[in-house]
């Protein structure tokens, strides 16, 4: 749309809001209040009419909004999105990228088809959760740490150490402090990180150890010259993945599940996903 056609549509709909939208300036312009509120409200309504045109109209494609927390970037970047494009290239993928409690917050305003988020027993309201996998929490430092894979270490061993962990509220961050807390052991979170990238950057360079879910580093051709891990012993994540039940019909979410299910089942069977366990679903 050429920007006199832009101008001419904004203009009629500040007529009939009887606001203004956009303060203009020179090479652009700015939401107000006013226009901000109305560009949240819109939001969920594109959604609903995008899953009515899909509905009626029945396409073999359509639009899919899929959640994934941060440890998964690896897994799910290398593996669903590229598969998901090679098989349904007619499917419009979009991808957020949030913590557990991020993602349940786009889910309550309905904005994601399916999310991979930590299991709890009550799932968001238009929502069915099932659970998906339970992996190992690990401990990831620099590479002369002496952290292998294949050999657990116990929860003392993050006993005082200088640690980079997401700030609250952050679930594994609250799980770590609580089962120190429990048997009188020491918590130094020394640097208050949510980006998995950067806490891994942190450990790899001998600055702190931080604590991930293991899908972060196992099989990640990325990290396994650069750091060492370890699963803490006892310490363990348990994975679902909800599906919005109003867009159960649409048939780029259907994909969308058994893709995601069949990815899973695969890095865990295939032996690159170290410590994790399958439930029946997958």
């Amino acid at each position: 749309m050429s920007q006199p056609a832009l101008s001419r549509h904004i203009a009629v709909l500040e007529h009939e809001l009887r606001t203004k939208l956009f303060i203009r300036k020179q090479g652009g312009g700015q939401l107000t209040d006013a226009g901000n509120l109305l560009r949240e409200r819109a939001r969920p309504i594109l959604r609903q009419l995008t899953n009515l045109i899909e509905q009626v109209g029945d396409r073999a494609g359509g639009q899919l909004s899929v959640g994934v927390p941060p440890s998964w970037q690896y897994l799910f970047r290398s593996h669903f999105v590229e598969k998901l494009i090679d098989r349904y290239p007619s499917i419009a993928l979009r991808v957020h990228e949030g913590a557990s409690r991020v993602l349940r917050e786009d889910m309550h305003a309905g904005m994601l088809d399916l999310a991979n988020v930590r299991f709890e027993a009550a799932s968001p309201n238009g929502y069915v959760n099932t659970r998906l996998v339970r992996e190992p929490l690990v401990l990831v430092s620099h590479k002369d740490a002496q952290l292998f894979p294949e050999k657990s270490v116990p929860l003392s061993r993050l006993d005082k150490l200088k640690l980079a962990l997401p700030g609250k509220p952050n679930v594994i961050r609250g799980h770590i402090e609580n089962s120190l807390a429990r048997k009188g052991l020491g918590f130094n979170n020394a640097f208050e990180v949510d980006a998995v990238t950067l806490s891994m950057d942190l450990a790899r360079k001998s600055l702190s150890a931080t604590v991930t879910p293991c899908c972060a580093v196992s099989g990640n051709p990325y990290l396994e010259d650069s750091v060492s891990w370890s699963p803490i012993r006892g310490m363990f994540i348990t994975w679902a993945l909800c599906e919005n039940t109003a867009r159960s019909h649409s048939p780029a979410v259907g994909e969308g599940r058994r893709l995601i299910s069949q990815i899973v089942g695969e890095a865990v069977q295939g032996g690159k996903w170290i410590g994790a366990d399958l439930f029946s679903y997958a």
